[in-house]
């Protein structure tokens, strides 16, 4: 009865097992991801722009595939919900949230809505204390070869728009052949979930023919797991900076770790590139590989989003971390001059080079030994401390040389210099530290 099923979780079983997940291997594997995306992304140029969110900035990431208990019960489950092959396809990378689907920890919605031949539906969900992770499904009776979600808005049941601290979307498909169907989800977190379990979504999509608006209503029906808390409060240095671990908070849909650096310290740590979570058995749940990967509570205060092993209950579980950009205090910010088309300071070395102005565009070159798919820059701020909300930041790849775009609308009308802080660079510190968290 659930023979399709067995198939293709076998397949993803298959494809799981083969990855080595000893952790003197981690980070050559995660570097080969790199290498390969970098070879697909030099077939053609593509744009990848940042998503900015309230206190949250999404970077792509690229992890390990998580195994799946084959039980009868699990084919079955799977088998009784509609489109839950799409769903799974989309989490492939998340280990927690394979773990929910597993633990029965998904809820069916089902709730469409069609117009002139373009339907699209909100198949499910997850949701915890923090989060909202819906999955939808767009089908059209005629190929389509680009689908774009132009207007998402999340409301409450009084038609009232939510207050989410950070979001990311999957908003736009294309297929050079066309297709009739799309699968993607649109992932809001809270600072805490909004009590009520009705909701309201609007949607505004475009096709190749036409632009129609949606509106679904939808109900959350099951229990809403609490989150799990354990206080760490131990500190590591690594190349001379300190950082103190303070707790983390396991929720179904991620891991939240509180961490605050050094006031002291002399450089401002980025990102965390290589952290992970391990357990006695040496099983890893890896960083957030494709979405809000951080917070950034202040300068020198964070919180850091891992996969989730809510579902798992090791005997110990340890925080590792290896590998972190940072660059000099003293060189946190990019200053420019626009009027003459200079670089006036940057982080020292020879990754950022090459800047003009272009119209009401910023345009740099970047290069790096390693892989680097993170736009760098954050806040700008003009010569009198205005601050600039840039209309669009690019990050174009032609064939292994990347330039930096920053679309600020009204350009001449600020006064230069220009600084960019710098969120993400190029630069790392690493060590092996590893810090127990139960």
């Amino acid at each position: 009865m659930y023979k399709r099923e067995e198939e293709k979780l076998t397949e993803y079983k298959n494809s799981y097992d083969d990855i080595k997940v000893p952790l003197d291997l981690l980070d050559e594997a995660i570097l080969t991801g790199f290498q390969k995306a970098k070879a697909e992304k030099g077939k053609k140029p593509r744009n990848r722009k940042m998503l900015f969110s309230f206190m949250a900035a999404a970077i792509l990431f690229f992890g390990f595939f998580t195994s799946i208990k084959l039980s009868p019960a699990f084919a079955a489950y799977v088998a009784d919900i509609p489109g839950m092959e799409k769903v799974i396809e989309l989490f492939r990378g998340d280990k927690g949230r394979m773990l929910a689907i597993e633990n029965e920890y998904y809820q069916e919605i089902g709730v469409s809505q069609e117009k002139n031949g373009l339907k699209i539906t909100i198949d499910g969900a997850i949701a915890d204390e923090n989060g909202l992770v819906l999955f939808y499904s767009i089908e059209s009776a005629e190929k389509q070869k680009e689908v774009i979600l132009e207007e998402v808005g999340l409301l409450d049941q009084n038609g009232q728009k939510l207050n989410w601290s950070s979001a990311s979307m999957e908003t736009h498909h294309a297929s050079e052949e066309g297709e009739t169907s799309y699968n993607g989800s649109l992932e809001y977190f809270f600072d805490s979930l909004p009590v009520q379990k009705d909701f309201e979504i609007k949607i505004k999509v475009k096709s190749d023919q036409q632009t129609e608006d949606y509106k679904l209503s939808f109900s959350l029906e099951k229990e809403i797991m609490t989150k799990k808390t354990y206080k760490i409060n131990k500190s590591v240095m690594i190349e001379g900076q300190k950082i103190t671990f303070v707790e983390a908070d396991i929720y179904p849909l991620r891991v939240a770790v509180h961490v605050k650096m050094d006031p002291a310290n002399s450089k401002k740590l980025l990102n965390f590139d290589d952290i992970m979570l391990v357990d006695e058995n040496g099983e890893v749940w890896n960083k957030i590989n494709n979405g809000v990967s951080a917070s950034r509570i202040s300068e020198n205060e964070a919180i850091l989003y891992l996969q989730s092993n809510y579902f798992n209950n090791p005997e110990r579980l340890y925080l590792e971390i290896n590998k972190i950009q940072a660059v000099d205090k003293s060189e946190a910010f990019v200053v420019v001059d626009t009027d003459k088309e200079q670089l006036l300071k940057k982080p020292s070395g020879n990754q950022l080079y090459d800047f003009k102005v272009e119209e009401d565009y910023l345009m740099f070159k970047l290069q790096t030994e390693e892989e680097f798919n993170a736009f760098p820059f954050g806040g700008i701020t003009d010569g009198n401390g205005e601050e600039i909300t840039p209309k669009q930041t690019e990050m174009l790849d032609h064939e292994g040389e990347v330039e930096l775009r920053v679309n600020i609308p009204n350009l001449k009308e600020f006064t230069s210099p220009i600084s960019l802080e710098v969120s993400f660079f190029p630069t790392w510190i690493t060590g092996n530290e590893k810090v127990r968290i139960k």
